[in-house]
Protein backbone atom coordinates (compact mmCIF):
# COMPACT_ATOMS: atom_id res chain seq x y z
CA UNK A 1 0.00 0.00 0.00
CA UNK A 2 3.10 2.47 0.70
CA UNK A 3 4.63 1.77 -2.67
CA UNK A 4 1.26 2.44 -4.48
CA UNK A 5 1.07 6.18 -2.12
CA UNK A 6 4.51 6.59 -3.60
CA UNK A 7 3.93 5.63 -7.06
CA UNK A 8 0.85 8.14 -7.08
CA UNK A 9 3.45 10.78 -5.65
CA UNK A 10 6.30 10.48 -8.28
CA UNK A 11 3.35 10.40 -11.20
CA UNK A 12 2.15 13.93 -9.88
CA UNK A 13 6.09 14.81 -9.82
CA UNK A 14 6.39 14.11 -13.08
CA UNK A 15 3.50 15.48 -14.13
CA UNK A 16 4.13 18.62 -12.87
CA UNK A 17 7.70 18.87 -13.40
CA UNK A 18 6.29 17.81 -17.21
CA UNK A 19 3.96 20.98 -17.48
CA UNK A 20 6.70 23.72 -16.23
CA UNK A 21 9.27 21.81 -18.97
CA UNK A 22 6.42 22.58 -21.23
CA UNK A 23 6.02 26.35 -20.30
CA UNK A 24 9.50 27.06 -20.40
CA UNK A 25 9.88 25.77 -23.88
CA UNK A 26 6.86 27.53 -24.76
CA UNK A 27 8.73 30.54 -23.43
CA UNK A 28 11.88 29.32 -25.26
CA UNK A 29 10.03 29.63 -28.48
CA UNK A 30 8.22 33.06 -28.08
CA UNK A 31 11.90 34.62 -26.98
CA UNK A 32 13.30 32.90 -30.01
CA UNK A 33 11.07 33.67 -32.39
CA UNK A 34 11.11 37.83 -30.85
CA UNK A 35 14.88 37.69 -31.13
CA UNK A 36 15.35 38.34 -27.60
CA UNK A 37 17.41 35.16 -27.07
CA UNK A 38 21.61 35.68 -28.11
CA UNK A 39 22.65 31.70 -27.65
CA UNK A 40 20.39 28.44 -27.31
CA UNK A 41 22.92 25.19 -25.91
CA UNK A 42 20.29 21.68 -27.29
CA UNK A 43 21.75 18.43 -25.68
CA UNK A 44 21.55 15.56 -28.04
CA UNK A 45 23.33 11.97 -28.63
CA UNK A 46 26.81 13.67 -29.35
CA UNK A 47 26.87 16.06 -26.56
CA UNK A 48 25.81 19.37 -25.63
CA UNK A 49 25.94 21.94 -28.94
CA UNK A 50 25.74 25.87 -28.67
CA UNK A 51 23.51 28.05 -31.53
CA UNK A 52 24.26 31.88 -31.37
CA UNK A 53 22.11 34.25 -32.04
CA UNK A 54 24.27 36.95 -33.36
CA UNK A 55 22.91 40.61 -32.25
CA UNK A 56 22.89 41.60 -36.05
CA UNK A 57 20.56 39.37 -36.54
CA UNK A 58 17.93 40.78 -34.64
CA UNK A 59 16.26 42.93 -36.95
CA UNK A 60 16.98 40.31 -39.57
CA UNK A 61 14.35 38.16 -37.50
CA UNK A 62 12.25 41.06 -37.17
CA UNK A 63 12.24 41.31 -41.22
CA UNK A 64 11.57 38.00 -41.85
CA UNK A 65 8.52 37.57 -38.90
CA UNK A 66 7.02 40.91 -41.27
CA UNK A 67 7.20 38.89 -44.34
CA UNK A 68 3.96 37.54 -46.14
CA UNK A 69 5.90 34.62 -47.46
CA UNK A 70 5.89 31.74 -45.18
CA UNK A 71 9.72 31.01 -43.79
CA UNK A 72 11.36 27.85 -42.36
CA UNK A 73 14.47 26.54 -40.88
CA UNK A 74 15.13 22.98 -41.59
CA UNK A 75 18.17 21.04 -39.95
CA UNK A 76 19.75 17.88 -42.21
CA UNK A 77 16.75 15.88 -40.96
CA UNK A 78 14.61 17.66 -42.23
CA UNK A 79 13.31 18.64 -39.01
CA UNK A 80 11.87 22.51 -38.50
CA UNK A 81 13.80 24.97 -36.31
CA UNK A 82 12.50 28.11 -37.14
CA UNK A 83 8.63 29.10 -38.80
CA UNK A 84 7.86 32.86 -38.95
CA UNK A 85 3.98 33.56 -38.33
CA UNK A 86 3.39 33.70 -41.84
CA UNK A 87 3.82 30.08 -42.35
CA UNK A 88 1.81 29.40 -39.54
CA UNK A 89 -0.98 31.36 -41.11
CA UNK A 90 -0.59 29.06 -44.47
CA UNK A 91 -0.84 25.71 -42.49
CA UNK A 92 -3.71 27.00 -40.35
CA UNK A 93 -1.27 25.96 -36.93
CA UNK A 94 0.56 27.35 -33.77
CA UNK A 95 3.78 28.12 -34.04
CA UNK A 96 4.47 25.75 -30.64
CA UNK A 97 2.75 22.75 -33.00
CA UNK A 98 5.61 23.91 -35.97
CA UNK A 99 8.50 24.22 -34.67
CA UNK A 100 10.39 20.62 -34.19
CA UNK A 101 8.06 19.07 -36.23
CA UNK A 102 9.58 17.53 -39.51
CA UNK A 103 8.61 19.84 -42.28
CA UNK A 104 7.93 16.59 -44.23
CA UNK A 105 4.63 16.29 -42.93
CA UNK A 106 2.99 18.90 -44.44
CA UNK A 107 3.50 16.79 -47.84
CA UNK A 108 0.64 14.68 -49.50
CA UNK A 109 2.20 10.82 -49.26
CA UNK A 110 1.95 10.60 -53.39
CA UNK A 111 4.43 12.79 -53.05
CA UNK A 112 6.63 11.67 -49.70
CA UNK A 113 9.47 9.93 -52.19
CA UNK A 114 9.52 13.21 -54.62
CA UNK A 115 10.48 15.12 -51.52
CA UNK A 116 13.17 13.12 -50.30
CA UNK A 117 14.89 13.54 -53.64
CA UNK A 118 14.18 17.43 -53.85
CA UNK A 119 15.73 17.58 -50.50
CA UNK A 120 18.69 15.51 -51.30
CA UNK A 121 19.25 17.74 -54.50
CA UNK A 122 18.52 21.23 -52.08
CA UNK A 123 21.71 20.50 -50.22
CA UNK A 124 23.66 21.02 -53.25
CA UNK A 125 22.23 23.47 -55.39
CA UNK A 126 19.01 26.02 -54.97
CA UNK A 127 15.57 24.36 -55.94
CA UNK A 128 12.36 26.28 -56.78
CA UNK A 129 9.22 24.34 -57.57
CA UNK A 130 5.52 24.53 -57.54
CA UNK A 131 4.05 21.88 -54.86
CA UNK A 132 0.88 21.08 -52.69
CA UNK A 133 0.94 20.85 -48.60
CA UNK A 134 -1.18 20.30 -46.62
CA UNK A 135 -2.80 22.67 -43.70
CA UNK A 136 -3.39 21.80 -40.26
CA UNK A 137 -6.79 20.76 -41.09
CA UNK A 138 -5.56 18.23 -44.22
CA UNK A 139 -6.76 20.99 -46.91
CA UNK A 140 -4.71 20.69 -50.00
CA UNK A 141 -2.45 24.11 -50.57
CA UNK A 142 -0.91 25.51 -54.09
CA UNK A 143 2.26 27.18 -53.01
CA UNK A 144 5.76 28.08 -54.71
CA UNK A 145 8.97 26.47 -52.64
CA UNK A 146 12.41 28.00 -52.55
CA UNK A 147 15.01 25.72 -51.02
CA UNK A 148 18.17 27.32 -50.60
CA UNK A 149 21.29 26.02 -48.08
CA UNK A 150 22.26 28.19 -45.54
CA UNK A 151 25.72 28.13 -43.99
CA UNK A 152 25.60 29.30 -40.44
CA UNK A 153 28.30 29.53 -37.30
CA UNK A 154 27.00 26.66 -35.75
CA UNK A 155 26.58 24.54 -38.94
CA UNK A 156 24.54 23.96 -42.02
CA UNK A 157 20.85 24.57 -42.27
CA UNK A 158 18.07 24.74 -44.71
CA UNK A 159 15.93 28.23 -45.38
CA UNK A 160 13.05 27.20 -47.05
CA UNK A 161 10.65 30.34 -48.49
CA UNK A 162 6.92 29.43 -49.06
CA UNK A 163 4.49 31.20 -51.03
CA UNK A 164 0.69 30.62 -51.40
CA UNK A 165 -0.33 30.39 -54.91
CA UNK A 166 -3.79 30.28 -53.48
CA UNK A 167 -4.91 33.54 -54.44
CA UNK A 168 -2.70 33.54 -57.70
CA UNK A 169 -4.20 30.61 -58.89
CA UNK A 170 -7.98 31.87 -58.49
CA UNK A 171 -6.47 34.80 -60.68
CA UNK A 172 -5.37 32.72 -63.93
CA UNK A 173 -8.73 31.03 -63.35
CA UNK A 174 -10.33 34.21 -63.48
CA UNK A 175 -7.92 35.51 -66.28
CA UNK A 176 -8.70 32.30 -68.21
CA UNK A 177 -12.52 32.76 -67.97
CA UNK A 178 -11.93 36.51 -69.32
CA UNK A 179 -10.08 34.84 -72.42
CA UNK A 180 -12.30 32.13 -72.96
CA UNK A 181 -15.22 35.22 -72.80
CA UNK A 182 -13.02 37.23 -75.36
CA UNK A 183 -12.42 34.41 -77.75
CA UNK A 184 -16.19 34.23 -77.45
CA UNK A 185 -16.70 37.80 -78.00
CA UNK A 186 -14.15 37.71 -81.24
CA UNK A 187 -15.72 35.13 -82.34
CA UNK A 188 -19.61 37.01 -81.88
CA UNK A 189 -17.30 39.93 -84.10
CA UNK A 190 -16.24 37.54 -86.95
CA UNK A 191 -20.16 36.81 -86.88
CA UNK A 192 -21.11 40.27 -87.09
CA UNK A 193 -18.26 41.87 -89.26
CA UNK A 194 -19.48 38.92 -91.80
CA UNK A 195 -23.39 40.17 -92.26
CA UNK A 196 -22.05 43.57 -91.93
CA UNK A 197 -22.15 44.62 -95.03
CA UNK A 198 -25.92 43.13 -95.89
CA UNK A 199 -26.94 45.29 -92.72
CA UNK A 200 -24.95 48.34 -93.59
CA UNK A 201 -27.04 48.12 -97.25
CA UNK A 202 -30.60 47.01 -95.41
CA UNK A 203 -30.14 49.97 -93.02
CA UNK A 204 -28.65 52.37 -95.44
CA UNK A 205 -32.15 52.06 -97.58
CA UNK A 206 -33.97 52.24 -94.72
CA UNK A 207 -32.30 54.81 -93.30
CA UNK A 208 -33.06 56.95 -96.37
CA UNK A 209 -36.81 56.15 -95.68
CA UNK A 210 -36.56 56.87 -92.16
CA UNK A 211 -34.98 60.36 -92.92
CA UNK A 212 -37.92 61.68 -95.19
CA UNK A 213 -40.57 60.72 -92.58
CA UNK A 214 -38.37 62.47 -89.75
CA UNK A 215 -38.12 65.90 -91.97
CA UNK A 216 -41.70 65.86 -91.72
CA UNK A 217 -42.06 64.96 -88.20
CA UNK A 218 -39.76 67.76 -87.38
CA UNK A 219 -41.65 70.13 -89.56
CA UNK A 220 -44.82 69.06 -87.84
CA UNK A 221 -43.30 69.26 -84.57
CA UNK A 222 -42.15 72.97 -85.14
CA UNK A 223 -45.48 73.83 -86.15
CA UNK A 224 -47.13 72.27 -83.23
CA UNK A 225 -44.76 74.19 -80.83
CA UNK A 226 -44.97 77.55 -82.84
CA UNK A 227 -48.53 77.03 -81.99
CA UNK A 228 -48.45 75.87 -78.67
CA UNK A 229 -45.94 79.19 -78.19
CA UNK A 230 -48.74 81.08 -78.71
CA UNK A 231 -51.38 79.87 -76.95
CA UNK A 232 -49.15 80.19 -74.04
CA UNK A 233 -47.91 83.86 -74.78
CA UNK A 234 -51.45 84.81 -75.15
CA UNK A 235 -53.14 83.14 -72.53
CA UNK A 236 -55.50 84.97 -69.96
CA UNK A 237 -53.81 82.76 -67.04
CA UNK A 238 -50.59 82.59 -65.93
CA UNK A 239 -48.38 79.02 -66.82
CA UNK A 240 -45.32 78.34 -64.77
CA UNK A 241 -42.87 75.59 -64.88
CA UNK A 242 -40.53 74.66 -61.89
CA UNK A 243 -37.96 71.62 -61.87
CA UNK A 244 -37.11 69.36 -59.21
CA UNK A 245 -35.50 71.90 -56.92
CA UNK A 246 -38.77 74.25 -57.17
CA UNK A 247 -36.49 76.52 -59.78
CA UNK A 248 -38.55 78.65 -62.32
CA UNK A 249 -37.71 77.34 -65.94
CA UNK A 250 -40.66 79.08 -67.62
CA UNK A 251 -43.38 81.52 -67.14
CA UNK A 252 -45.64 83.09 -69.52
CA UNK A 253 -46.48 86.81 -69.88
CA UNK A 254 -49.41 86.33 -68.09
CA UNK A 255 -47.64 84.64 -64.96
CA UNK A 256 -45.25 87.72 -65.19
CA UNK A 257 -47.97 90.07 -65.16
CA UNK A 258 -49.52 88.52 -62.28
CA UNK A 259 -46.59 87.55 -60.63
CA UNK A 260 -44.25 90.43 -61.05
CA UNK A 261 -41.78 87.94 -61.85
CA UNK A 262 -38.62 88.97 -63.99
CA UNK A 263 -35.26 87.98 -65.39
CA UNK A 264 -32.10 88.77 -64.09
CA UNK A 265 -28.32 89.02 -65.50
CA UNK A 266 -28.03 85.09 -65.38
CA UNK A 267 -31.21 84.52 -67.59
CA UNK A 268 -32.89 83.37 -64.60
CA UNK A 269 -36.01 83.91 -63.51
CA UNK A 270 -36.39 86.04 -60.47
CA UNK A 271 -40.19 86.55 -58.39
CA UNK A 272 -41.20 89.94 -56.60
CA UNK A 273 -40.20 89.18 -52.96
CA UNK A 274 -44.02 89.30 -52.28
CA UNK A 275 -45.32 87.42 -48.96
CA UNK A 276 -47.70 84.22 -49.99
CA UNK A 277 -50.33 83.38 -47.56
CA UNK A 278 -53.48 81.24 -46.74
CA UNK A 279 -56.27 82.93 -47.72
CA UNK A 280 -57.00 83.68 -43.80
CA UNK A 281 -53.99 85.73 -44.03
CA UNK A 282 -51.69 83.33 -42.24
CA UNK A 283 -48.84 83.41 -43.91
CA UNK A 284 -48.16 79.95 -46.22
CA UNK A 285 -45.16 77.34 -45.89
CA UNK A 286 -43.03 76.95 -48.97
CA UNK A 287 -44.01 72.72 -48.45
CA UNK A 288 -47.33 73.62 -49.59
CA UNK A 289 -47.17 75.55 -52.24
CA UNK A 290 -49.11 74.08 -55.27
CA UNK A 291 -45.91 72.72 -57.33
CA UNK A 292 -44.33 71.01 -54.18
CA UNK A 293 -47.51 69.57 -53.50
CA UNK A 294 -48.33 67.97 -56.37
CA UNK A 295 -44.36 67.03 -56.89
CA UNK A 296 -44.50 65.45 -53.34
CA UNK A 297 -47.99 63.21 -53.60
CA UNK A 298 -47.48 62.75 -57.30
CA UNK A 299 -51.54 64.25 -57.88
CA UNK A 300 -52.54 66.95 -59.66
CA UNK A 301 -53.64 69.80 -57.72
CA UNK A 302 -57.35 71.60 -58.39
CA UNK A 303 -58.59 75.52 -57.25
CA UNK A 304 -55.37 75.84 -55.16
CA UNK A 305 -56.56 79.22 -53.33
CA UNK A 306 -54.07 81.56 -52.19
CA UNK A 307 -53.81 85.08 -51.46
CA UNK A 308 -50.96 87.60 -52.03
CA UNK A 309 -49.43 90.14 -50.53
CA UNK A 310 -48.03 92.96 -52.62
CA UNK A 311 -45.42 95.30 -50.88
CA UNK A 312 -47.72 98.60 -52.22
CA UNK A 313 -50.59 97.02 -53.36
CA UNK A 314 -53.49 95.69 -52.46
CA UNK A 315 -53.76 91.84 -51.39
CA UNK A 316 -55.07 89.76 -54.34
CA UNK A 317 -56.17 86.27 -54.47
CA UNK A 318 -55.33 83.57 -57.68
CA UNK A 319 -56.47 80.26 -58.00
CA UNK A 320 -53.86 77.43 -58.73
CA UNK A 321 -53.76 74.14 -61.15
CA UNK A 322 -50.99 72.23 -60.65
CA UNK A 323 -49.73 68.49 -62.32
CA UNK A 324 -46.59 67.19 -61.85
CA UNK A 325 -44.18 66.46 -64.73
CA UNK A 326 -42.88 63.32 -65.51
CA UNK A 327 -39.54 61.92 -67.26
CA UNK A 328 -38.81 59.32 -69.88
CA UNK A 329 -38.40 56.88 -66.69
CA UNK A 330 -42.04 58.09 -65.25
CA UNK A 331 -39.79 59.81 -62.51
CA UNK A 332 -41.14 63.24 -61.37
CA UNK A 333 -39.25 65.99 -62.66
CA UNK A 334 -40.88 69.10 -61.93
CA UNK A 335 -44.27 70.75 -62.25
CA UNK A 336 -46.55 73.06 -64.08
CA UNK A 337 -49.30 75.18 -63.22
CA UNK A 338 -51.88 77.59 -64.24
CA UNK A 339 -52.95 80.14 -62.42
CA UNK A 340 -55.79 83.09 -62.33
CA UNK A 341 -56.54 86.12 -60.37
CA UNK A 342 -59.72 85.37 -58.67
CA UNK A 343 -59.73 88.46 -56.47
CA UNK A 344 -63.59 89.63 -58.03
CA UNK A 345 -64.85 86.55 -57.57
CA UNK A 346 -63.58 86.04 -53.87
CA UNK A 347 -64.75 89.73 -53.63
CA UNK A 348 -68.21 88.73 -54.91
CA UNK A 349 -68.38 85.90 -52.91
CA UNK A 350 -67.82 87.97 -49.77
CA UNK A 351 -70.46 90.42 -50.82
CA UNK A 352 -72.87 87.69 -51.30
CA UNK A 353 -72.57 86.36 -47.54
CA UNK A 354 -72.30 90.14 -46.49
CA UNK A 355 -75.64 90.78 -48.61
CA UNK A 356 -77.49 87.46 -46.84
CA UNK A 357 -76.50 88.91 -43.71
CA UNK A 358 -77.54 92.35 -43.92
CA UNK A 359 -80.61 91.46 -45.87
CA UNK A 360 -81.63 89.23 -43.22
CA UNK A 361 -81.13 91.69 -40.47
CA UNK A 362 -83.65 94.32 -42.80
CA UNK A 363 -86.42 92.50 -43.45
CA UNK A 364 -86.27 91.14 -39.73
CA UNK A 365 -86.70 94.25 -38.88
CA UNK A 366 -89.94 95.06 -40.42
CA UNK A 367 -91.43 91.57 -40.30
CA UNK A 368 -90.67 91.73 -36.52
CA UNK A 369 -92.56 94.99 -36.05
CA UNK A 370 -95.64 93.87 -38.96
CA UNK A 371 -95.99 90.86 -36.22
CA UNK A 372 -95.95 92.82 -33.35
CA UNK A 373 -98.58 95.34 -34.40
CA UNK A 374 -100.40 92.51 -35.69
CA UNK A 375 -100.38 90.56 -32.56
CA UNK A 376 -101.59 93.66 -30.21
CA UNK A 377 -104.45 94.19 -32.90
CA UNK A 378 -105.73 90.65 -32.17
CA UNK A 379 -105.75 91.32 -28.80
CA UNK A 380 -107.95 94.00 -29.04
CA UNK A 381 -110.31 92.56 -31.81
CA UNK A 382 -112.80 93.56 -29.32
CA UNK A 383 -111.53 97.04 -28.50
CA UNK A 384 -110.99 98.30 -31.91
CA UNK A 385 -112.22 101.53 -30.58
CA UNK A 386 -109.25 102.09 -28.90
CA UNK A 387 -106.84 105.43 -29.39
CA UNK A 388 -104.10 103.08 -29.87
CA UNK A 389 -105.24 100.96 -32.86
CA UNK A 390 -104.46 103.98 -35.50
CA UNK A 391 -100.96 103.91 -34.21
CA UNK A 392 -100.49 100.16 -34.69
CA UNK A 393 -102.03 100.71 -38.14
CA UNK A 394 -99.88 103.06 -38.96
CA UNK A 395 -96.53 101.32 -38.01
CA UNK A 396 -98.14 97.83 -39.53
CA UNK A 397 -98.21 99.77 -42.73
CA UNK A 398 -95.00 101.97 -42.15
CA UNK A 399 -93.04 98.33 -41.64
CA UNK A 400 -95.01 97.28 -44.73
CA UNK A 401 -93.51 99.98 -47.03
CA UNK A 402 -90.29 99.70 -45.69
CA UNK A 403 -90.46 95.68 -46.68
CA UNK A 404 -91.81 96.72 -50.22
CA UNK A 405 -88.95 99.29 -50.76
CA UNK A 406 -86.21 96.70 -49.61
CA UNK A 407 -88.14 94.40 -52.19
CA UNK A 408 -87.86 96.71 -54.66
CA UNK A 409 -84.53 97.19 -54.17
CA UNK A 410 -83.50 93.70 -54.79
CA UNK A 411 -86.09 93.59 -57.93
CA UNK A 412 -84.35 96.85 -59.16
CA UNK A 413 -81.00 95.35 -58.88
CA UNK A 414 -81.58 92.52 -60.66
CA UNK A 415 -83.28 93.71 -63.29
CA UNK A 416 -80.57 95.78 -63.68
CA UNK A 417 -77.73 93.45 -63.63
CA UNK A 418 -79.62 91.26 -66.01
CA UNK A 419 -80.03 94.59 -68.54
CA UNK A 420 -83.97 94.83 -67.84
CA UNK A 421 -84.26 98.48 -67.06
CA UNK A 422 -86.43 100.75 -69.17
CA UNK A 423 -86.95 104.26 -69.14
CA UNK A 424 -89.98 105.66 -69.86
CA UNK A 425 -88.69 109.34 -71.12
CA UNK A 426 -91.09 112.58 -70.72
CA UNK A 427 -90.21 116.78 -70.27
CA UNK A 428 -90.33 117.26 -66.25
CA UNK A 429 -90.19 120.33 -64.35
CA UNK A 430 -87.09 118.98 -61.74
CA UNK A 431 -87.57 122.11 -59.24
CA UNK A 432 -91.37 120.60 -58.89
CA UNK A 433 -89.93 117.13 -58.82
CA UNK A 434 -87.65 117.82 -56.04
CA UNK A 435 -89.81 119.87 -54.05
CA UNK A 436 -92.16 116.71 -54.16
CA UNK A 437 -89.40 114.61 -52.95
CA UNK A 438 -88.53 116.80 -49.72
CA UNK A 439 -91.93 116.84 -48.18
CA UNK A 440 -91.49 114.01 -46.65
CA UNK A 441 -88.27 114.91 -44.64
CA UNK A 442 -89.55 118.73 -44.33
CA UNK A 443 -92.41 117.39 -42.03
CA UNK A 444 -90.59 116.43 -39.42
CA UNK A 445 -88.83 120.11 -39.20
CA UNK A 446 -85.41 118.54 -38.56
CA UNK A 447 -83.64 119.51 -41.33
CA UNK A 448 -83.50 123.15 -43.28
CA UNK A 449 -83.84 122.28 -47.14
CA UNK A 450 -82.57 124.99 -49.69
CA UNK A 451 -83.45 124.25 -53.48
CA UNK A 452 -80.95 126.85 -55.61
CA UNK A 453 -82.08 126.51 -59.41
CA UNK A 454 -84.08 128.44 -61.76
CA UNK A 455 -87.88 128.32 -61.44
CA UNK A 456 -88.28 126.56 -64.92
CA UNK A 457 -85.66 124.25 -64.87
CA UNK A 458 -86.82 120.81 -67.28
CA UNK A 459 -84.88 117.42 -68.34
CA UNK A 460 -85.99 114.80 -70.51
CA UNK A 461 -85.88 111.86 -68.55
CA UNK A 462 -87.94 109.10 -66.52
CA UNK A 463 -89.78 110.84 -64.15
CA UNK A 464 -90.09 108.35 -61.63
CA UNK A 465 -86.42 106.74 -61.74
CA UNK A 466 -85.01 110.30 -61.49
CA UNK A 467 -87.16 110.64 -57.84
CA UNK A 468 -85.74 107.68 -56.92
CA UNK A 469 -82.27 108.93 -57.66
CA UNK A 470 -83.19 111.94 -55.62
CA UNK A 471 -85.17 110.44 -53.18
CA UNK A 472 -81.89 108.13 -52.05
CA UNK A 473 -79.49 111.53 -52.20
CA UNK A 474 -81.48 113.82 -49.96
CA UNK A 475 -82.51 110.38 -47.52
CA UNK A 476 -78.66 109.65 -47.21
CA UNK A 477 -77.81 113.24 -46.45
CA UNK A 478 -80.58 113.20 -43.70
CA UNK A 479 -79.62 109.35 -42.78
CA UNK A 480 -75.86 109.90 -42.19
CA UNK A 481 -75.46 113.44 -41.57
CA UNK A 482 -78.48 114.15 -39.09
CA UNK A 483 -76.16 116.66 -36.96
CA UNK A 484 -76.19 119.23 -40.40
CA UNK A 485 -79.32 120.22 -39.79
CA UNK A 486 -79.11 121.93 -43.31
CA UNK A 487 -79.54 120.15 -47.00
CA UNK A 488 -78.64 122.20 -50.03
CA UNK A 489 -79.44 121.14 -53.49
CA UNK A 490 -78.00 123.01 -56.17
CA UNK A 491 -78.82 122.78 -59.99
CA UNK A 492 -76.98 124.01 -63.13
CA UNK A 493 -78.27 124.01 -66.70
CA UNK A 494 -75.81 124.85 -69.70
CA UNK A 495 -76.56 124.00 -73.47
CA UNK A 496 -75.04 120.68 -72.68
CA UNK A 497 -75.95 118.86 -69.64
CA UNK A 498 -78.04 119.29 -66.68
CA UNK A 499 -76.43 118.86 -63.33
CA UNK A 500 -77.84 118.14 -59.86
CA UNK A 501 -76.22 118.81 -56.53
CA UNK A 502 -76.85 117.00 -52.56
CA UNK A 503 -74.81 119.20 -50.24
CA UNK A 504 -74.65 118.32 -46.52
CA UNK A 505 -72.46 119.30 -43.61
CA UNK A 506 -71.78 115.88 -42.03
CA UNK A 507 -68.92 114.47 -40.94
CA UNK A 508 -67.86 113.47 -44.25
CA UNK A 509 -66.45 110.17 -46.25
CA UNK A 510 -62.94 108.26 -45.81
CA UNK A 511 -61.31 108.61 -48.98
CA UNK A 512 -60.34 105.09 -49.19
CA UNK A 513 -63.90 104.21 -49.14
CA UNK A 514 -65.25 106.48 -52.12
CA UNK A 515 -64.05 104.49 -55.08
CA UNK A 516 -66.61 101.53 -54.00
CA UNK A 517 -69.33 103.68 -53.44
CA UNK A 518 -71.73 103.12 -55.81
CA UNK A 519 -70.92 99.12 -55.92
CA UNK A 520 -73.38 96.76 -55.50
CA UNK A 521 -73.70 95.68 -51.53
CA UNK A 522 -71.46 98.38 -50.68
CA UNK A 523 -72.07 99.82 -47.04
CA UNK A 524 -70.31 103.06 -45.38
CA UNK A 525 -70.24 102.56 -41.83
CA UNK A 526 -68.43 105.58 -40.37
CA UNK A 527 -67.09 105.82 -36.32
CA UNK A 528 -69.08 101.87 -35.72
CA UNK A 529 -72.16 103.51 -36.37
CA UNK A 530 -74.65 100.75 -37.96
CA UNK A 531 -77.44 102.13 -40.77
CA UNK A 532 -80.48 100.44 -42.74
CA UNK A 533 -80.13 99.36 -45.66
CA UNK A 534 -78.80 96.99 -48.27
CA UNK A 535 -76.50 98.87 -49.59
CA UNK A 536 -77.83 99.13 -52.62
CA UNK A 537 -79.59 102.40 -53.22
CA UNK A 538 -76.45 104.28 -55.08
CA UNK A 539 -75.79 101.14 -56.98
CA UNK A 540 -78.98 101.33 -58.29
CA UNK A 541 -78.91 105.06 -58.48
CA UNK A 542 -75.84 104.68 -60.45
CA UNK A 543 -77.51 102.20 -63.20
CA UNK A 544 -80.29 104.64 -63.74
CA UNK A 545 -78.08 107.62 -64.57
CA UNK A 546 -75.89 105.51 -66.57
CA UNK A 547 -78.61 104.78 -68.60
CA UNK A 548 -80.09 108.14 -69.14
CA UNK A 549 -76.61 108.07 -70.15
CA UNK A 550 -75.31 111.02 -67.32
CA UNK A 551 -72.62 110.66 -65.11
CA UNK A 552 -72.82 109.96 -61.51
CA UNK A 553 -69.97 110.79 -58.35
CA UNK A 554 -69.52 112.40 -54.99
CA UNK A 555 -66.86 114.88 -53.43
CA UNK A 556 -66.57 114.35 -49.81
CA UNK A 557 -64.08 116.07 -46.80
CA UNK A 558 -63.74 114.70 -43.61
CA UNK A 559 -65.39 116.85 -41.37
CA UNK A 560 -66.50 119.12 -43.92
CA UNK A 561 -69.61 117.26 -45.22
CA UNK A 562 -70.13 115.75 -48.57
CA UNK A 563 -71.76 115.81 -52.38
CA UNK A 564 -73.50 113.60 -54.20
CA UNK A 565 -74.01 114.72 -57.65
CA UNK A 566 -75.49 113.57 -60.69
CA UNK A 567 -75.89 114.57 -64.62
CA UNK A 568 -77.87 114.22 -67.25
CA UNK A 569 -77.27 115.20 -71.28
CA UNK A 570 -79.08 117.67 -73.25
CA UNK A 571 -81.66 116.19 -74.93
CA UNK A 572 -80.91 116.81 -78.72
CA UNK A 573 -83.90 115.44 -80.34
CA UNK A 574 -85.87 119.71 -79.78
Amino acid sequence: MLNADKSKEELLYLLQEAEYRLEEANDTIEAIRSGEIDALIVRNDDGHSIFTLQAADRSFRIFIEQMSEGAVTLNHSGIILYANSSFADITGLALEKIIGQPFQRFIPDSAQQNWLIIMNDAWEHHIKLELIIYSGDKKQIPVLLSLKRLELTEGLCMSVIITNLSEQQENQRLLQEKNDLLIEAQNAANHLNATLERTVEERTRALTINIAEKVQVEKNLRTNEERLTQILETMAEGVVIVNRDRQTTYANPMAKKIMAISMNAANEYVQAPWKICWVNGDALPADEYPTVVTMRTGSPVYDYEIAVLPDDAERFYISINAAPLRDSEGKISGAIATFMDVTNRRKAIQQKDDFISVASHELRTPVTSLQASLQLMQKMRDRLDSPIVPKLIQQANKSMDKMRALIDDLLNATNMTEGQLHLKRQWINLRDLIEDCCQEIRSDDSFDIQIVCEPDVKIFADEHKIEQVLVNFIGNAAKYAPESKEIKICITQDPELTKVSVIDEGPGIPPAKIPYLFERYYRVDNDGSQYSGLGLGLYICSQIIYKHGGDIGVESELGRGSTFWFSLPADKTT
